[in-house]
């Protein structure tokens, strides 16, 4: 009796099997109308900002490639019919700078520009063989922090060093001098110094002194000194006489001390290395100093004279008397 009191409230429909397999389809319709509805939004945000950072790449990384034309658009062509080949590496083993795209694309509308010089572009270590390295004629090191330990075995550092020293050049920028010591002291040998601190971060804007104004790397600068903002190191394993060099930091008037008991802080130098020539600046850390009209002069002359297009004395010079 209490069963057919139940059911005399219930709605008057047959649950049998083929009905509820009947009402299956719509069922489950249902829930995938519930589940497009839940994570259409979410995905809409999600492919928004997927698109909005790709936009964004896009947009900034033709702002750069813009500025370095308006600061290349008035180089002189070199007419050369066999311009110097020369590698460039940019892979970093330590500290990623930012500015290493940056780099890569100065260095190759440089040499578009100009003619002076053909760049190959590499990240991998295994083009450093001798066979390989036979096709070129210098080496570009872009902010290659640490190398030694992507330079592992006895055999890759020697073919490297020998490159240089039976004659060839090579120019390193900003963080290529953060690497040799203490596993491969013979790296800062060549390239002149090691990464010691940067006591005049990226933000500062210092004080800069062309040291040699004659020298046919120095001609583009504005003036004798100069402020610029970039990250400055200071070296270990470094000595003025091993080096010549072109451009200084004055730390007594940046308001900075560093660990130089004699104010010697060079930021451009050069030096031979056996047969070879090195050439090397500490710009480069900062996007601008890669759309930066003189910076550029002066780094494609020092990659010019680091594989023997252009001549300059190298022999070193006394440290500057302190005004």
């Amino acid at each position: 009796m209490l069963q057919e009191e139940i059911d005399s409230h219930l709605p008057k429909t047959n649950f049998d099997k083929q009905g509820i397999l009947a009402c299956l389809p719509c069922f489950f319709y249902e829930i995938v109308v519930f589940y497009i509805k839940l994570t259409v939004p979410y995905l809409f945000k999600s492919t928004f900002f997927v698109f909005a950072s790709l936009f964004a790449t896009l947009v900034f990384a033709d702002q750069e490639l813009d500025k370095i034309r308006d600061a290349v658009k008035n180089f002189d062509v070199v007419n050369k019919a066999q311009p110097p080949r020369i590698l460039v590496y940019s892979k970093p083993s330590g500290f990623a700078h930012k500015s290493i795209p940056t780099g890569v694309k100065a260095l190759r509308l440089l040499a578009e520009k100009t003619k002076a010089f053909r760049p190959e572009f590499t990240n991998k270590v295994e083009d450093f063989t001798s066979d390989n390295l036979k096709n070129f004629d210098g080496l570009i090191f872009n902010n290659t922090t640490r190398i030694e330990k992507e330079f592992a075995s006895m055999q890759q550092r020697k073919t490297l060093l020998d490159f240089i020293k039976q004659g060839k050049g090579f120019a390193g920028f900003h963080g290529a001098s953060d690497a040799g010591m203490p596993k491969w002291p013979e790296y800062t040998d060549m390239i002149g110094g090691c990464f010691n601190g940067h006591p005049w971060n990226a933000g500062g804007t210092w004080p800069f002194t062309v040291e040699d104004k004659s020298h046919v790397l120095c001609k583009d600068f504005p003036a004798g000194t100069f402020l610029f903002s970039d990250e400055i190191y200071q070296y270990k394993g470094y000595e003025r006489k091993n080096v010549r060099v072109l451009v200084s930091l004055d730390s007594k008037k940046s308001g900075i001390g560093g660990k130089s008991e004699t104010n010697d802080y060079p930021v451009s130098w050069i030096k031979s290395y056996g047969k070879g020539r090195v050439f090397y600046s500490n710009f480069g850390h900062n996007k601008a100093s890669w759309w930066t009209p003189y910076l550029l002069k002066h780094f494609l002359s020092g990659i010019r004279w680091a594989v023997g297009e252009i001549d300059g004395p190298a022999e070193s010079l006394p440290l500057p008397e302190p005004k």
